[in-house]
């Protein structure tokens, strides 16, 4: 009776054993892998606004990267604050949208004229800036080892000049051993990435636990050049719910991959 008993317990922590392996084999196989970075450019705050509903019902946060920022009305700004406020990050696109190869034989000048006034009056409107992305999308390793005194992050773009799946650009996935500097992919309408050629993106970053960084402008009906239509948009965002790809800001990007 006795030998029947201890069997009997070494049975049952056995079942528990099991259970507890399998419960962990079902927490990994449900964790997330891998990203994508949405972010838009330029001063289309009003349009960005008007996505809110569409941002908040996937649970998309996105990085939303202002230039002229002088020129901000007092009503854009409370809207950039609300979409702050909804979890999205407000970056730096320069004072006067400048290309910072102009620069490369006066860096304190870019720093002084173009960088700097930006961060201020960012700052005073009560932004904390750590991000920054390149206009026109270009630079040099020097203007980046400068920028970085700056800013923690730094983006630039491309586009699909290879007019090929967007998995074939190793530039635009940020991994654990390079995320300060990136580049993004652009999905505006004159770029003609297809949805089946963005999952191939999206693929490539959860088989390989990598960020891809994405860009757009405007965000609008209209079909025109530097605009993205909200329809197309959803679409992009039901494929990362597809696939269980979180949405994350440039500004999390150590976090995501010190974390995993």
């Amino acid at each position: 009776m006795k030998r029947k008993s201890v069997v009997g317990r070494v049975l049952q922590k056995l079942v528990l054993v099991l259970i507890g392996c399998s419960a962990l084999l079902a927490c990994q196989k449900s964790k997330q892998q891998g990203a994508v970075v949405y972010s838009f450019d330029d001063q289309y705050i009003d349009e960005w606004y008007k996505q809110r509903d569409l941002f908040n019902q996937y649970n998309i946060k996105a990085t939303f990267f202002i230039n002229r920022p002088q020129n901000l009305s007092s009503e854009q700004v409370v809207k950039l604050k609300q979409l702050e406020a909804d979890g999205h990050e407000i970056g730096c696109h320069g004072l006067n949208h400048r290309n910072v190869v102009d620069f490369k034989d006066s860096l304190d000048v870019l720093i002084n004229s173009e960088i700097k006034p930006a961060i201020k009056i960012l700052a005073d409107y009560g932004f904390e800036i750590c991000s920054f992305a390149h206009p026109f999308g270009k630079s040099l390793p020097e203007i980046d080892t400068l920028l970085l005194s700056q800013f923690q992050y730094l983006r630039k773009a491309t586009y699909n000049i290879k007019d090929t799946t967007i998995d074939y650009y190793d530039d635009i996935f940020a991994t654990k051993d390079n995320y300060q500097i990136t580049n993004s992919m652009g999905i505006d309408t004159n770029y003609k990435i297809s949805l089946q050629n963005l999952e191939t993106g999206i693929l490539r970053a959860k088989a390989n636990n990598e960020v891809l960084i994405l860009h757009a402008h405007r965000v609008d009906s209209s079909l025109t050049n530097y605009s993205v239509s909200p329809e197309y948009l959803e679409e992009t965002f039901k494929l990362c719910r597809e696939h269980n790809i979180e949405s994350i800001r440039i500004s999390d990007l150590e976090t995501f991959f010190t974390g995993n």
